[in-house]
């Protein structure tokens, strides 16, 4: 398959993605190019120290329409994050375009990401949710729900700085978990936090994933992109790959 145009994946007369020859590179400076002897050595002599090229994504081109469920798969430095953030419109391709339609929450950061530890969970919930996109209403609304799934109890009141990182991944699952989006992009999933949560967790996760209207799913799990997916990526050296059902 040409790595120009991946072929469309699900036939849809509205692509809720439509990537066309995405590429993302990054200039890389070393210590060499600030030190002001070296750059008035070559000011004398006309010489020019360039910059190393890096190329995350490589001319990568497919349409995404609504409803399909895709898993990207690679090994690290793929290219899997790159992709996802130019898809969340959070990293501007160096060239092509990226369009994606819709409501879209992207989950790409670790499982602490997002949480003021100065804040309290209650506090946390909410403020993590409308940064995510959804109103600060909305999520008052979701309020009981996330902190009765949390489980955290009382300490759902107390800053998290005082809370383990099994509490602080729990908080942060609930409240996502109850957001709903039209593009749903999550980087290695969102995780649980233990075998009695995860166990609890299991049901919420699946519902989540399921309503969402379109879902781009990158992970190293392929149990985890057997079940939420129908439809593989594979990248590689920032070119796609192969596509399989």
């Amino acid at each position: 398959m040409s790595n120009a145009m991946a072929s469309d994946l699900i036939t849809a007369p509205e692509p809720a993605i439509r990537l066309r020859n995405v590429w993302v590179q990054y200039r890389l400076r070393h210590a060499h190019h600030y030190n002001l002897k070296r750059a008035f050595s070559n000011a004398i002599t006309r010489r020019t120290d360039h910059a190393e090229v890096i190329t995350a994504l490589s001319g990568i081109s497919m349409d995404i329409h609504p409803g399909a469920r895709i898993g990207l798969t690679g090994p690290n430095g793929a290219g899997k994050s790159t992709l996802l953030a130019v898809m969340a419109g959070v990293l501007t391709p160096s060239q092509g375009t990226a369009v994606t339609r819709g409501r879209v929450l992207a989950l790409l950061g670790g499982p602490n990401e997002g949480l003021d530890p100065e804040r309290t969970g209650r506090e946390n919930a909410i403020s993590l949710g409308i940064r995510l996109g959804e109103t600060g209403n909305a999520m008052q609304a979701k309020i009981d729900d996330i902190a009765e799934f949390s489980g955290l109890g009382k300490r759902f009141d107390h800053p998290v700085y005082t809370y383990s990182s099994g509490m602080q991944v729990r908080l942060r699952f609930s409240a996502i978990s109850s957001i709903q989006a039209e593009v749903l992009l999550v980087d290695e999933g969102i995780g649980a936090a233990d075998a009695e949560f995860n166990e609890r967790a299991e049901r919420r996760l699946e519902a989540f994933y399921s309503n969402s209207g379109t879902l781009v799913l990158s992970s190293h799990d392929e149990g985890l992109l057997a079940t939420h997916c129908d439809h593989l990526v594979a990248l590689e050296a920032g070119r796609v790959r192969t596509e399989a059902r």
